[in-house]
């Protein structure tokens, strides 16, 4: 499912958000507030240094013309930030992936942050109706990705407790 074709460093203007992600898991993804309130406090440098270590994870058309778009669909809100903070023409690293089907799209893109919020050394509480949006998402659309996460993800009692929330809040 995911086969990584590497890395490159493109202008941000050639980069747009999938056009196959549906609006309730771009509002599923985009959900989780940054810790820092304004964002735009942050300097360049800082910002490009976020940038550096969660770069958006794109695929290309299925033509693959030099120049054609490049479809975002994870570190969604490394996208965003960049698109609002630096010019078009500022290149920026993306790691490429194999396009997914069409009709899988969502599902991947769900995979991708469930994922790395499980990696994450953060509070589950402070995100926990995140980390169960994403999990009733994925389990709507494809719920064997969920055990591809993690064996422990199968249920959303099991789901809970492996990050240590209440299960009868979410």
């Amino acid at each position: 499912m995911l086969n990584e074709c590497g890395s490159r460093r493109v202008a941000l203007s050639r980069i747009e958000v999938s056009r196959y992600l549906s609006p309730q898991v771009r509002r599923v993804l985009l959900a989780r507030t940054p810790f820092l309130q304004k964002i735009q406090d942050m300097t360049d440098a800082a910002l490009k240094a976020y940038l550096m270590q969660h770069p958006p994870v794109v695929y290309e058309a299925k033509r693959g013309e030099h120049g054609d778009p490049l479809f975002c669909l994870a570190n969604l809100h490394a996208l965003y930030i960049a698109k609002n903070r630096f010019h078009g023409s500022e290149k920026v690293r993306v790691t490429l992936v194999e396009a997914p089907p069409s009709q899988q799209t969502n599902a991947v893109a769900l995979f991708f942050a469930l994922s790395a919020e499980a990696c994450h050394a953060l509070s589950p509480n402070d995100a926990g109706h995140y980390l169960a949006a994403l999990w009733h998402e994925l389990m709507a659309a494809q719920p064997a990705l969920l055990m591809d996460v993690s064996e422990r993800f199968s249920n959303k009692t099991s789901f809970c407790d492996a990050f240590g929330l209440n299960r009868r809040l979410y």
